[in-house]
């Protein structure tokens, strides 16, 4: 199911170029898109996580693939909150659009912890990787408490 979910996705974003430039045709859509995008990041932040608690054995290929993916979802991931997709039931906060400046910091900051931890991968080193995972994990905790509803 997660591996259509990713290839659906991948589809989408290879079609389009950029998301950003994809205007959806009902705040459902976005609705939709953005809890698909984010079970993707997930199961993806979960292989890496494992790894780094070393449940899993380290595997850099695989490490470097969920990472990729995670960033490039990262990336993608401010312009699936088009005004307007609040009103269809999600686990969206108002904040989200009430205060939209502190949102965007905290999507720019989902942007730069997961670049750092695709790089991290990349290097290979075990400790970089752990140090990047856990600064990630933070960005997405710290964004889940003020911006979503449980």
């Amino acid at each position: 199911m997660v591996f259509r979910i990713c290839t659906f996705l991948l589809a989408i974003l290879a079609s389009q170029g950029s998301l950003a430039q994809t205007a959806f045709s009902r705040p459902a859509d976005a609705i939709k898109y953005r809890q698909a995008a984010f079970q993707v990041m997930s199961f993806h932040s979960q292989r890496i996580g494992s790894m780094a608690k070393g449940d899993r054995p380290f595997d850099k290929l695989v490490s470097n693939q969920d990472a990729a993916i995670m960033e490039m979802m990262a990336a993608q991931m401010e312009a699936a909150f088009p005004p307007g997709s609040d009103a269809a039931p999600s686990k969206a906060k108002p904040e989200v659009w009430q205060d939209a400046a502190q949102f965007k910091q905290k999507m720019d900051d989902l942007k730069s912890s997961t670049r750092k931890l695709s790089e991290a991968t990349r290097s290979g080193d075990l400790n970089n990787i752990r140090a990047a995972f856990n600064q990630t994990a933070q960005s997405c905790k710290s964004c889940h408490e003020g911006f979503r509803n449980r």
